[in-house]
């Protein structure tokens, strides 16, 4: 497998770190918490400690009409880990993943959070200190690397599929939890000879439960099939038109994998060796922001399509329509201020810039390779769909959002959440306030139901004030009107980034 062993060998720089964080000796705790003491917003970021890591809520203080029908299992995933043995992590992407499930039986909400076992972390642990350079950290070590998974986080998403939780990182494997309790399993290895190899944090599962990923390393790609029982249908290998570059999410349709790759090139060795993320990571605004479109059933038939330069983190959805072309909803941004600015202040207790990023609308017109896109001007990120809709039309996209000026120290962070009908162009929105954090809302279907509004909208949310974590529930009909439930934690958890929902079984 050369293919495999490129791969691999694309992580290597990052096992020559030879500088240590700036913060660093036993004041790096201190340090933070003197940063944030003025910036309640940002307290979050303290992340956990061993000493706390996993959480047991066994019932959460619910307020409001908590609806009987919702019943399964909320995951979140997000870096939680930051300081270790005087250390502190300096960029947001950095941390150990911490999964959360809250469990809902229609009367009663239940947490659990916990640090997925990577063996990076349990490495760690034993050492008491960090051993691995990070996405943004350069950390002094001669510990040994032994492929991609040694600096596996599994921070970034968690999805609940074929009977197992999938704790998922950027570079390397899936980790598989125990849906029960969240214990780690291990690093998934779908066949013999694809140990390792990326397998990305943004899976599409479609209607069926088909389940499709790709993964990225240097000029290499690999798109990935697995079956509704967590079985590999398929590994294909082939060619990034953007060697180099960051790839974070992508969409699924009937026939394609769609693929957005900003103009961002990625070098994880001048991290290695002491770099700073805006030093490391370079938007060339010269470039455009390609597309590229695979076919599923063989991803050397492929287009690439050029639209003007700009950064993407995350994708609302694809389809095909009926004249050919591909509908393409992402979050688009004019540079990479987010990557190498915002996600490095908040782990410091600083507000980073105000949000620039935004609802763009793409059309890919595959025979006559042209393509067309429209900004929508909002400001917002995670973007959502009915899970139904996936890689099919979809006609509300679920944002978190910023449409108001915000309290100084809070910076980009997010105060409430729109659903925006992609068809009128019109927007049910509600704001939490200035006194609460917004994380990414997903859209839960009503069960027995078909139409997209027959739904709750489900997220979680720091309240600063308190210093807490609640869980609120809206009717997807009636967003404006605030949340029919809220359940509410008696700590906070580290804001993370994604989740998915699993119903209960019927």
């Amino acid at each position: 497998m050369q293919q495999r062993r490129e791969f691999l060998r694309a992580f290597g720089a990052l096992s020559a770190a030879v500088a240590a964080p700036s913060f660093a000796g036993s004041s790096a705790g201190e340090a933070f918490d003197a940063a944030v003491a003025d910036k309640p917003w940002l307290r979050a970021f303290k992340g956990v400690s061993d000493a706390t890591q996993d959480l047991r809520c066994e019932a959460l203080t619910l307020t409001g009409d908590w609806p009987a029908a919702l019943r399964g299992r909320f995951y979140r995933n997000g870096p939680a880990l930051f300081e270790r043995g005087g250390q502190r992590y300096h960029h947001w992407f950095d941390g150990d993943g911490m999964v959360q499930q809250f469990s809902f039986n229609g009367t009663s909400v239940r947490h659990v959070g916990r640090l997925v076992r990577t063996a990076k972390l349990r490495a760690e642990q034993q050492a008491g200190r960090f051993l691995y350079s990070a996405f943004g950290t350069a950390i002094r070590s001669d510990a040994p690397a032994q492929g991609p998974d040694t600096f596996n986080t599994a921070n970034t998403n968690a999805i609940e599929h074929a009977g197992r939780v999938l704790a998922m990182w950027e570079g390397g494997s899936a980790y598989a939890l125990d849906p029960k309790d969240l214990a780690t399993q291990g690093p998934v290895t779908w066949q013999d000879g694809l140990q390792q190899l990326p397998f990305s944090a943004h899976p599409k599962v479609d209607a069926g439960g088909q389940l499709w990923n790709i993964g990225t390393s240097g000029q290499r790609l690999i798109a990935w099939h697995i079956d509704p029982q967590g079985r590999l249908v398929d590994a294909q290998l082939g060619e990034s038109p953007y060697p180099g570059g960051m790839v974070h999410d992508m969409a699924a349709t009937t026939q394609y994998l769609v693929i957005p790759l900003p103009p961002v090139k990625l070098d994880f060795g001048r991290i290695a060796a002491g770099g700073t993320p805006e030093q490391a990571y370079a938007f060339d605004s010269r470039e455009p922001l390609r597309i590229l479109v695979l076919r599923k059933d063989d991803i050397t038939q492929r287009r690439v399509f050029e639209l003007p330069a700009q950064m993407v983190f995350h994708v609302g959805n694809a389809f095909e329509r009926a004249d050919g072309c591909i509908a393409l909803s992402f979050v688009g941004a004019s540079d990479h201020r987010s990557l190498v600015q915002s996600a490095v202040a908040l782990v410091a207790g600083r507000p980073g810039p105000q949000r620039v990023s935004s609802t763009q609308l793409a059309v890919l017109d595959l025979a006559s390779g042209r393509a067309s896109v429209e900004s929508l001007g909002d400001a917002v990120e995670f973007p959502r769909i009915d899970p139904r809709r996936i890689g099919l039309p979809a006609r509300y996209l679920l944002n978190a959002a910023q449409w108001k000026p915000q309290p100084a120290g809070r910076g980009s962070l997010f105060h409430g959440i729109t659903l925006r009908d992609l068809q009128t162009g019109r927007e049910d929105r509600f704001d939490y306030g200035e006194q609460t954090v917004v994380e990414e809302h997903i859209l839960v279907p009503k069960p027995g139901r078909a139409d997209e509004l027959d739904a709750w909208v489900l997220g979680t949310s720091f309240d600063a004030k308190r210093q807490l974590t609640q869980v609120s529930v809206f009717d997807a009909r009636r967003i404006a009107d605030g949340p029919l439930a809220q359940a509410t934690l008696p700590y906070a958890l580290p804001l993370g980034f994604h989740g998915n929902f699993t119903p209960a079984a019927s």
